[in-house]
Formats: structure tokens, sequence, C-alpha cells
């Protein structure tokens, strides 16, 4: 008797907590007028073409710099930046540092790309952060030096 009086106990206690948290993270309205940068959102910025059209611009715009093609460079350029409210892109980053030019020319590549669609929440315009990585391979044959997942 004990036994299942201390289980209803815990079931219940489980119930109420779950139903505060739940009212918590429900309750909670935003201003998304502010000028706050999300990471979650309902839906996300996405460049026109989709991640492989993301993948296509970048492939066809970047241009590996000849002193990182003689070193045989293999590198990771992870980049960040916001996707605004009207799918411009800010706050280009590069969060490591290859050398050799490899950064600047993501830079640059990131700089010519075209308006993203925007990220919205709740049916609002939102601004978003996007973070993403270019593999570089200099070794590889041409058309396989730059790819977007580790192999």
């Amino acid at each position: 008797m004990k036994k299942i009086l201390s289980q209803g106990f815990i079931l219940i206690m489980i119930l109420f907590s779950a139903k505060s948290m739940a009212q918590d993270l429900t309750s909670k309205k935003e201003d998304l007028s502010s000028g706050d940068i999300f990471v979650a959102v309902e839906i996300a910025a996405d460049f026109p073409g989709g991640i492989y059209g993301f993948r296509d611009f970048v492939k066809t715009n970047f241009k590996i710099p000849k002193k990182a093609v003689r070193k045989k460079m293999k590198a990771e350029i992870s980049m960040q930046f916001i996707v605004e409210k009207d799918g411009s892109l800010s706050d280009i980053k590069v969060l490591n540092n290859s050398g050799f030019g490899l950064d600047e020319e993501a830079l640059r590549v990131l700089q010519l790309s075209p308006k993203w669609k925007y990220a919205s929440l709740n049916g609002k315009k939102i601004k978003s952060l996007k973070t993403f990585s270019i593999y570089i391979d200099t070794e590889n044959e041409k058309d396989k030096r730059i790819y977007f997942e580790k192999k």
C-alpha cells in the first residue's frame, strides 16, 4: 500500500512539474520587433535553391588561392553570419584561421551571396544566425577540392 501511494505521489509531482514547465515556455511572449538574433526559429532562413543551391554557389565562386595549392593545404573554414529580415547577409565572420588566403576568399564569396529567404517566428520576419563549414583539400582532383561534410 505504501509503495502504491509513493508511486502515485511521484506521478502526480511529475505531472504538475511538466505542466508548470510547459506553461512557462508558452506563456512568454517575445518582442519580435527588437533587433534580437535567433538561432532556433519556426521557419529557418534559406538560400534561394536550398542548401544544395548554396553549396553550388560557394563551389562556383570560391577560387582556391595558388599559395594554398602550392602548400597542399587541407583546411576547414568555419563561417558564421546573420541573415537579416530583408534576406541580406551581415556580420560575416570566419571563426577559425586557415591562412594562405582561404579565409579572405570565403568572406569574399559570402559577400557575393544573393539575398536569402528570411527566417520567421510567430509569423514575423526575424534576424537569424547561420553557421557552416567549407572543407578544402588541395590534394584532391580539381573538381573535388571543395566540399561541405567531413570525409
